[in-house]
């Protein structure tokens, strides 16, 4: 497949972004170079670093009470951060002039078919917002085939997890700054509510993206860090509740959905 000029698709101008800390340099290098070789460049968008962000400040965007309500835990920096960095990734975009956007989290490496895969997406408007990397992928209702053995579709089951690599149109930027805040979920679960969001998300399998082994390690927090974050049991029962109505409410979205807006 022939590929088109960087940045661009069957006639829309693409920008690609990555999240990346001041004090990670070294993951700006490793994806910069891997994203060079896919014939792609990266404008950074500085990462928040949730640790130094003030209290007060944070209450802007964080719902505290709302995210223990929702998802069980105490919103951590790491989690704080990653959402205030891809609400930031947003303003980037949408102060340019580029039609849809890809935005990456610097852990990652684009496969080496990923531009003439964007390209397959961006050629029908059957999409708002395309999740090119998950934690799991457990059923997919495919609704095209991408060539190479990728499919484009509704996950029936979720969250899938990952944040680390989407593709948004305007539209979709302009809805998820206006109703991802306040903040009342980790980024990667309100992200990918399409139900919720009145968005056509759609996921790409398999991933287009993969982890790299280099820089992987989550700046969010470790397993322990996260575990300690949960809420007893008895304190979950809101949090029960909502991941009940979500598993209805998604199935019948990947159910129902209609491609055209």
């Amino acid at each position: 497949m022939k590929l088109p000029p960087a940045g661009e698709g069957r006639g829309l101008k693409i920008a690609y972004y990555v999240i990346n800390l001041d004090r990670s340099p070294d993951r700006l290098a490793a994806i910069s170079a891997d994203a060079a070789g896919s014939g792609l460049q990266l404008q950074r968008v500085p990462a928040v670093d949730g640790a130094l962000v003030p209290a007060e400040e944070r209450r802007r965007v964080l719902d505290e009470a709302g995210f223990r309500r929702l998802h069980g835990k105490i919103p951590m920096d790491g989690e704080y951060g990653c959402y205030a960095s891809h609400l930031d990734a947003f303003e980037e975009f949408l102060a340019g002039d580029a039609d849809a956007a890809v935005i990456f989290e610097d852990d990652v490496r684009p496969t080496s078919d990923f531009l003439p895969v964007v390209e397959a997406i961006v050629a029908v408007d059957d999409w708002d917002l395309v999740k090119l990397m998950h934690h799991r992928m457990p059923a997919l209702r495919s609704r095209r085939s991408l060539g190479g053995g990728r499919e484009l579709g509704l996950a029936w089951f979720g969250p899938t997890g990952s944040s680390a690599c989407y593709l948004i149109n305007r539209r979709a930027a302009e809805v998820l700054r206006l109703h991802l805040v306040p903040m009342r979920l980790p980024y990667d679960v309100a992200l990918e509510r399409g139900w919720a969001l009145g968005l056509r998300v759609r996921h790409v399998r398999p991933d287009l993206v993969t982890s790299n082994a280099a820089t992987k390690k989550s700046l969010i927090g470790g397993t322990k860090k996260y575990a300690a974050a949960r809420l007893a049991p008895w304190r979950r029962v809101t949090t029960l509740a909502f991941r009940t109505s979500e598993l209805f409410r998604r199935t019948f979205y990947a159910a129902r959905a209609r491609d055209r807006s």
